[in-house]
């Protein structure tokens, strides 16, 4: 746990170009952000769904603002408009975010009175952008630093890690997909088929370890819609692969390569230590995503000096000398692929069949 702070303050962007990566990466805020992830994704270690955990009184709590998110957005009905792009009625959403969240945190954990302009900052941000009307992985990683900012604070314990996962981290990946669904939100910082996945990345992480030890379910078994269907609800990891199967008509090979290339993977092991490796660079050293990342008293900037500060100099120089071609014709280093949500094309009205001229 941190040490409390004597002055919160509402956190801000500080990182300003792609050489302060390594300033990121040295900071207290990167590793306690990175240490809190490891955290929750051990307390999840071969356990489904339905595993019986601690639901203490914070998780509760939170869960019962989550909820209140939820009816958010049944009081905000998406706007009549072209379906090809998101809906407009998402901004109007996220004013309700921005205006109301700090009181209905506080309101259900008072504890966090002091800390709440702060955690609430994280809070307003991981639920999509309200004028590119999209969401990513940026966003997400906004929701787990709310939750590592409750953790650093004391508001939230280790026993409470397994429910933070399994309890409120999949009620919240539950009202982003209805949001996603809802309001049509575009892919923020899509890399397209190179990608994992459109909109999230830690249910595959999470998913990942849940399914370590499991005596049946392998990773080449959700090539297989009966294996996805008959345990999405049990398993972050197959609920997710569902999702994506439901939005996009096209086979797993074709519509997300990168999940079909993990089917070979012999091992659960092996699937979530590969993730694992695959967050740090595509999601915490990727500048694209982390120059919105919000510093303040609880995740800060400053240098951790607990890290090993020789090998993070010599891996940001490889990176730096392997990038020298340029960032513009290398999917390995490109800027995000700017494309339509497949929800909002899914929602166009299909045409007929194709009437070929022989």
């Amino acid at each position: 746990m941190a040490e409390t702070c004597s002055a919160f303050q509402v956190p801000s962007k500080r990182l300003e170009n792609e050489t302060q990566i390594l300033d990121f990466r040295l900071s207290k805020a990167y590793n306690t952000y990175l240490r809190f992830i490891l955290k929750l994704d051990e307390s999840v270690r071969g356990k489904d769904n339905d595993t019986d955990c601690l639901v203490s009184e914070v998780t509760n709590s939170l869960l019962q603002i989550l909820n209140t998110i939820d009816r958010w957005i049944d009081e905000i009905p998406p706007l009549v408009q072209p379906t090809r792009f998101g809906n407009k009625a998402f901004y109007f959403f996220c004013q309700r975010l921005a205006t109301d969240s700090e009181e209905l945190i506080v309101s259900n954990i008072p504890a966090a009175d002091e800390a709440g302009e702060e955690v609430a900052a994280y809070f307003i941000n991981a639920f999509g952008d309200p004028l590119r009307i999209d969401y990513g992985t940026g966003h997400e990683m906004n929701f787990a630093c709310f939750l590592c900012c409750l953790d650093q604070l004391g508001l939230v314990s280790s026993d409470d890690y397994t429910a933070i996962v399994l309890k409120v981290f999949n009620r919240y990946v539950d009202i982003m997909r209805r949001l996603q669904t809802v309001y049509l939100l575009e892919p923020a910082g899509s890399r397209g088929v190179w990608g994992l996945d459109d909109f999230h990345f830690l249910p595959f992480l999470w998913g990942a370890s849940q399914l370590i030890g499991h005596k049946y379910i392998k990773p080449k078994s959700y090539r297989y819609k009966e294996t996805v269907e008959g345990f999405a609800t049990k398993y972050m990891f197959l609920n997710a692969i569902q999702f994506i199967n439901s939005v996009k008509t096209v086979s797993l090979a074709e519509h997300s390569p990168m999940l079909n290339d993990i089917t070979v993977v012999p091992s659960w092991e092996k699937v979530n230590s590969g993730l694992l490796k695959m967050y740090k660079v595509e999601v915490l050293h990727k500048f694209a995503v982390v120059q919105h990342f919000l510093f303040g008293s609880i995740l800060s900037l400053d240098h951790d000096p607990d890290v090993d500060e020789e090998t993070i100099r010599k891996e940001e120089a490889a990176k730096a000398a392997l990038c020298a071609h340029g960032n513009k014709d290398f999917p390995c280093c490109s800027a995000s692929i700017r494309i339509p949500s497949a929800l909002a094309a899914k929602s166009i009205p299909q045409a007929g069949p194709i009437v070929k001229p022989y």
